[in-house]
């Protein structure tokens, strides 16, 4: 194989298996140098190394780290000051010089294998960078493909690393199929416990993923937003039950920036691609306000509020809403109404005109939020 040849192999494994040209060529080298030692039947002391250089033979310069020494024990690990001299006419005993090693006579199965030593390496260079990745992205999202079942917990693959999706982190709304991609949250990264001075072994590493964390809507808005990914619109509050609503609260920090009109997007593709990958999981985003009155009648949109009652001292709220507005103010089970609470930090006692016009109120008939 030409030196030229090489680098264009590299290039596409950096490209396909997304791996840094140079830990493959780091990984190469040191493949060749192994095979040098095999070959020259050297023992595993001798310090042998291999750079890339398309000046040598075989496009390899290879060669031995050695100490400088008055007396040499080992030609494997030492030369004389007299022969170092001849290399580096400065050379000092105790200092560690580069001896070039003869590779005329390595042979093209040689290089061959090598490159085949660098193949094999290159699954566990993967799962390498993919455990780094995931490291960095610990509370992000990434895509993974269902591979399998076990009992209730869906195993998926990213990259070639395993990531378990636990029963309780699955939404009930959710359906899997063998081969789809999904986005996932990754909840954790579990490294298997080391001795000091070794790697961890990357088969024992264990990714757990959730599709039910609030923080996964939060992170997918990210991604489909770019005003949210920009700063332009900031994610003020979130609440969610996993399989029934989302709500989201959203302010602008760019007055020419409408942050509800950014989300949605145009006729409400952008939130509604985010629901679409939540199985049709209703998503509410409204707009956030410091006036608490007004962020409580934003917060139980869809439906609309006459009237909020505030009593700041023990941070709960009457609100009031037309008779025919009751069942999509309080939502199916209550949904709407807890979410709007867990949005606004405000204990909402929501209750129709008709209540209020029966005095209802007044005789501490239980709140209609509560079926």
């Amino acid at each position: 194989m030409h030196c030229e040849e090489i680098i264009v192999a590299l290039r596409q494994l950096e490209r396909e298996r997304n791996i840094p040209f140079d830990e493959l060529m780091a990984t190469l080298e040191g493949a060749f140098a192994n095979a040098y030692r095999r070959q020259r039947h050297l023992p595993s002391s001798a310090r042998i190394q291999a750079k890339f250089n398309p000046d040598y033979p075989h496009c390899f310069r290879v060669f031995a780290e050695k100490e400088v020494v008055g007396l040499v024990t080992d030609e494997n690990t030492q030369i004389s000051l007299e022969e170092a001299k001849q290399i580096k006419p400065d050379a000092e005993v105790g200092e560690v010089i580069e001896v070039d090693m003869p590779v005329e006579e390595f042979g093209r199965i040689a290089v061959q294998n090598a490159l085949q030593v660098l193949v094999q390496r290159l699954r566990e260079l993967e799962r390498e960078h993919t455990v780094k990745e995931l490291v960095e992205r610990k509370k992000e999202v990434i895509p993974a493909r269902v591979e399998r079942f076990i009992g209730s917990k869906v195993l998926l693959s990213y990259g070639r690393l395993e990531v378990v999706l636990p029963e309780k982190h699955q939404s009930p709304r959710d359906v899997y199929e063998i081969g789809e991609t999904i986005k996932v949250y990754v909840l954790e990264v579990k490294l298997p416990p080391t001795e000091p001075g070794r790697e961890p072994r990357l088969r024992d590493v264990r990714v757990i993923a959730s599709r039910t964390e609030p923080n996964l809507v939060a992170c997918l808005l990210r991604q489909e937003v770019p005003e949210i990914a920009s700063g332009d619109v900031e994610i003020k509050a979130l609440a969610r039950e996993p399989g029934e609503r989302t709500k989201v609260a959203v302010a602008s920090r760019n007055p020419l920036i409408d942050a509800v009109g950014a989300c949605l997007g145009s006729r409400g593709m952008r939130v509604q691609a985010i629901s679409n990958e939540l199985f049709n999981e209703p998503i509410d985003v409204v707009k956030w306000s410091h006036d608490p009155e007004q962020f409580i009648r934003e917060a139980l949109s869809p439906a609309r509020v006459n009237r909020v009652i505030l009593n700041p001292e023990k941070r709960e709220a009457l609100v009031v809403v037309p008779n025919h507005q009751m069942r999509q103010a309080v939502g199916k089970g209550g949904v709407n109404v807890r979410l709007a609470e867990q949005l606004t930090g405000w204990k909402l006692d929501v209750r129709s005109e008709g209540d209020i016009a029966r005095g209802e109120a007044s005789m501490g008939i239980p709140s209609a939020r509560r079926p």
